[in-house]
């Protein structure tokens, strides 16, 4: 069982990073501290501190975020994933929110370019966020 949901978790972020034409895909969930990838596409990393995390953001909206420009955003420019190693220049997210109203997590993309997202893309990531939860 626990086999299965890998495969179908490593499924969506590989779907999220093709849909999307992006390098980096992933399935992130949040505590008070960190943020940890239950499943990744084109990064290594296993958990970063919430402090440094995009997706603490995200999972304080009720539908996607994006930042087309990481260094335009005030909020992001000087972030260390902006400024060194992955150097994210494109991230957008879309919240995982349980039946109970709780979000836990986002299934997210980004790029070390600028990038804009089609509408289809956008749906896209909504749908198979909803698929992750």
């Amino acid at each position: 069982m626990i086999r299965l949901l890998k495969k179908t978790f490593d499924g969506i972020t590989t779907l999220a990073a093709y849909i999307c034409q992006t390098p980096i895909a992933h399935i992130s969930l949040v505590d008070t501290q960190r943020q940890w990838f239950k499943s990744k596409v084109g990064i290594t990393t296993t958990e970063t501190p919430r402090c440094f995390s995009f997706c603490t953001h995200t999972i304080s909206q009720s539908d996607i975020f994006i930042i087309p420009d990481t260094l335009a955003d005030e909020h992001f420019a000087t972030s260390l994933l902006v400024t060194s190693d992955p150097y994210i220049r494109f991230y957008a997210g879309v919240p995982l929110t349980t039946v109970e109203g709780y979000s836990i997590g986002a299934l997210c993309i980004m790029d070390y370019v600028l990038r804009e997202l089609t509408f289809a893309q956008v749906e896209a990531l909504r749908k198979l966020a909803l698929q992750t939860i």
